[in-house]
């Protein structure tokens, strides 16, 4: 072997160096940048499972929970103005009395994830779902596609609702349930009764969504997160009564009692135990002074 065989081009070693000086600080980045990424997702289970342990460290709801949510509901979704009458003309046809039985199976489920606070899935609520499901595809109401897909959207949200892979326990969550809360069952009787949904019966049905949103904040994020929110849903919602009522007696009323409720949600205990009252007493509340 020759000298120079043996002797080394120095723009070799130099690109050799370089390249070896290169190829760590990517693995290094490479490395620190997954290693971030575990830590961060360990930090984000671990806040998971903190806030699961906190919330099943809360005192259990009154046991009136399933039937107050169940009547209270039905009382809001079948007193809003426009429907009553028509619809109590229209009871002779079957398709009522099949979305009467809806609303209580779908408000017993809303009931059992209220009593769970939304945090795990129970066996009771799919068996109210189930039942719900039955007595659409059992029912005329299934050949009104408009019913048919908004009162399905409505079983699904409530199905999807406690699993923590959807990631509906926020703010985004809260606004969907108070969405579907106020608009799901009754436009559909509102449509059933008139074959049609009056413009006038949307714009008024706004208010019952704030209202929604905020008596369900401390059921949906029972924790401090909750009250934090609620000094948002609160305003929203008193904004909106005093947009739609000015300063009347009904608006001072309503008020009064969302401020009484939220007051509320700093005794505890015990207000862990009945919140879910004092929540669908305040919505009857809302929905009898104000669809007078």
């Amino acid at each position: 072997m020759t000298k120079e065989n043996e002797t080394t081009n120095p723009d070799q070693q130099t690109s050799t160096s370089l390249d070896g000086a290169t190829d760590e600080p990517i693995q290094e980045k490479t490395a620190d940048f997954f290693s971030r990424s575990q830590r961060r997702q360990e930090q984000q289970h671990q806040q998971q499972q903190a806030s699961q342990a906190q919330v099943a460290a809360l005192p259990t709801p009154h046991r009136y929970t399933v039937p107050a949510i169940a009547v209270g509901l039905n009382i809001i979704w079948w007193q809003q103005p426009l429907i009553y009458h028509q619809v109590w003309q229209n009871a002779g046809n079957w398709q009522i009395w099949s979305l009467v039985a809806y609303s209580i199976f779908s408000a017993i489920a809303l009931g059992f994830l209220v009593k769970t606070r939304f945090a795990r899935a129970d066996w009771r609520v799919w068996v109210s779902l189930a039942a719900s499901l039955i007595v659409i595809f059992n029912s005329q109401l299934r050949s009104r596609f408009e019913v048919l897909a908004l009162l399905l959207l409505f079983i699904c949200f409530l199905l999807i609702l406690p699993f923590r892979a959807f990631q509906l326990k926020n703010p985004l969550g809260l606004a969907g349930l108070s969405i579907l809360l106020t608009f799901s069952v009754p436009i559909c009787i509102n449509y059933l009764a008139n074959n049609y949904v009056e413009p006038d019966f949307l714009k008024q049905s706004w208010l019952l969504v704030f209202a929604t949103a905020f008596y369900f904040t401390p059921l949906f994020l029972p924790t401090a997160k909750g009250r934090k929110l609620g000094l948002i849903t609160g305003p929203l919602f008193i904004l909106a009564t005093l947009i739609l009522e000015g300063f009347s007696p009904i608006a001072f009323l309503t008020i009064a009692v969302a401020l009484a409720a939220y007051c509320l949600t700093f005794i505890r205990p015990l207000t862990y135990q009945i919140q879910p009252l004092v929540a669908i007493f305040g919505l009857i509340v809302t929905v009898m002074v104000y669809y007078h």
